[in-house]
């Protein structure tokens, strides 16, 4: 492992790297700018959003207000009906933000209420690179906006100096932030496993994911809010406005235009799409919320944001010691499956000893958007089935019914993968986030999860497990007598894993040799 090199040479590329930041100056960030500490605002006590909150809670006993929302498009509706109805605050915690139709759409209507004198406060993660410096700064600078990067290495360019800087800090730039949420005025939130860009809202043409978010209202909104602040604030984050250097305003006015040309040319896919392209008053939605959402209470379960030193207990061990701890039945969903020889003990012990059932849906190779992380999952196949497992795999063309609430219309993707995390454990207990059951996720990134004590929402949830694993939308994974690997849809029965084509069958062969599984 990188981290493990020996101290000389670690020396030696100390030397070097020192050398090229010192003639690669202009291609690094500042050290330390300033960087002031901000708070969440209190609950906004006017408005739309006030009133629907209130309207929610009022018959919910002091509890908390949720409601999944599994259809891609309705996702990226609520985004724009919390964003487009805001009146004093705007926080938002994403791991990728994409450059495409639905990024630059909801980057556009942040950008309004931010002109409406809604304060904005947005944190995302260095690693994907869809925003560029550049634009990080020039989003920064607008007013009532604060962009900040998580864990932005300081040198910015040139491939020999940042795999220099990836070399010597390989623990530190490794620890990205994969949280998910949206907190809007203080009152309603949406976190859940969804990123920013199209492949999320139904709306590409290569992939799009069968995905889940919650949107919450009540007390709860308190925690979460307590969580962002505490990231926001960390020593991880950087301001975006200290970037990059001075843009001439000739520039800036150009860089601006071409941007809002982009805006103006995707409304083609989403006037289409029926996903509004500029402001409007969704009363009529938060006037519906009363009869669809189902109470509950919440706790907040979190990584900390710390990247060097000492990392506080891991989410995966907090959620062990949380009040969520069933005794009948647990249904799993993750989208990356590589489980540690911990799991398949605990797996084992459980359903031999506690009797309990342990249902699992994860993506066959045809569903999966990495087949990189599907080639060192399919190791583990026959162990989790032999510790006791029930196993599914999604199917990459699911029935209609799932199709019309993964992909946005007209828009029809090539295959569906799964991205779903979620558990429902009992009838009542829903655990809802960004943490994936793999090695990355478990032991490296920043994972936030969501447990709910909610007995309605379990049985929305299990409704939809049932749905997905259902025999037109997954294969029904066994070993039969002879301990060979066998999938069933139906009448259907194959002795190799469903794929998407010869080239993804070459590519699982080649992954599967790579010695990476730790960081997948």
């Amino acid at each position: 492992m990188l981290e493990r090199i020996r101290w000389g040479g670690m020396a030696r590329c100390g030397v070097l790297l020192v050398l090229v930041l010192g003639f690669s100056a202009c291609a690094s960030i500042p050290k330390n700018p300033d960087k002031p500490v901000s708070l969440s605002k209190p609950a906004v006590g006017q408005g739309l959003l006030k009133d629907g909150s209130e309207a929610v809670l009022s018959d919910k006993d002091g509890g908390s207000a949720f409601m999944l929302v599994a259809e891609n498009a309705d996702a990226l509706r609520w985004r724009l009906a919390l964003i487009d109805s805001a009146r004093d605050s705007i926080d938002l915690q994403v791991f990728i933000w994409s450059n495409d139709e639905a990024g630059r759409l909801l980057l556009h209507r942040i950008i309004a209420a931010s002109e409406r004198g809604v304060r904005v406060r947005l944190l995302v993660d260095d690693m994907p690179k869809d925003w560029s410096d550049r634009a990080t700064a020039i989003v920064s600078r607008l007013p009532n906006i604060q962009v900040r990067r998580f864990n932005p290495g300081r040198v910015r360019k040139g491939i020999l100096s940042r795999t220099l800087q990836m070399t010597m800090q390989f623990r530190s730039l490794n620890r990205r932030m994969h949280n998910k949420q949206l907190i809007v005025d203080g009152l309603w939130a949406v976190t859940g496993g969804r990123n920013l860009g199209n492949p999320y809202f139904g709306l590409s043409k290569k992939y799009n994911n069968r995905d889940l978010d919650v949107l919450i209202t009540g007390p709860v909104i308190r925690e979460l809010a307590a969580d962002f602040d505490e990231y926001w604030n960390a020593e991880a984050t950087y301001p975006g406005e200290a970037m990059y250097g001075e843009i001439p305003e000739k520039k800036l006015k150009k860089i601006l235009a071409r941007f809002d040309e982009a805006v103006i040319a995707d409304r083609a896919l989403l006037d289409a799409a029926r996903i509004p392209t500029a402001r409007k008053d969704w009363s009529g939605w938060i006037a519906s919320l009363p009869d669809r959402m189902g109470s509950g209470t919440a706790e907040s379960l979190k990584d900390s944001p710390t990247i060097q030193g000492d990392r506080g207990v891991r989410l995966a061990q907090q959620l062990a010691e949380s009040k969520a701890q069933p005794t009948d039945q647990s249904c799993i969903i993750s989208p990356y499956m590589i489980p540690s020889k911990e799991l398949l003990e605990r797996l084992a012990h459980i359903v031999e000893h506690e009797g309990r059932k342990v249902r699992m849906l994860v993506p066959s190779m045809g569903s999966n958007n990495h087949t990189m992380a599907h080639s060192h999952y399919k190791k583990y196949r026959k162990r989790l089935l032999r510790a006791g497992a029930e196993l599914y795999e999604f199917r990459a063309q699911p029935s209609s019914e799932l199709r019309a609430k993964s992909d946005t219309a007209p828009v029809e993707a090539d295959f569906i993968s799964l991205h779903t995390k979620a558990f429902v454990l009992d009838d009542r207990w829903v655990v809802l986030g960004s943490l994936n059951l793999d090695p990355r996720s478990i032991k490296i990134n920043t994972e936030h999860m969501l447990v709910i004590d909610s007995p309605k929402l379990a049985e929305k949830l299990q409704e939809q497990f049932d749905i997905m694993t259902a025999s037109e939308n997954a294969w029904h994974v066994t070993l039969n007598k002879k301990g060979k690997l066998r999938w069933q849809s139906g009448d259907e029965i194959r002795k190799r894993q469903p794929a998407r084509g010869t080239m993804q069958r070459v590519s699982d062969f080649f992954y599967r040799w790579l010695p990476i599984e730790g960081q997948l």
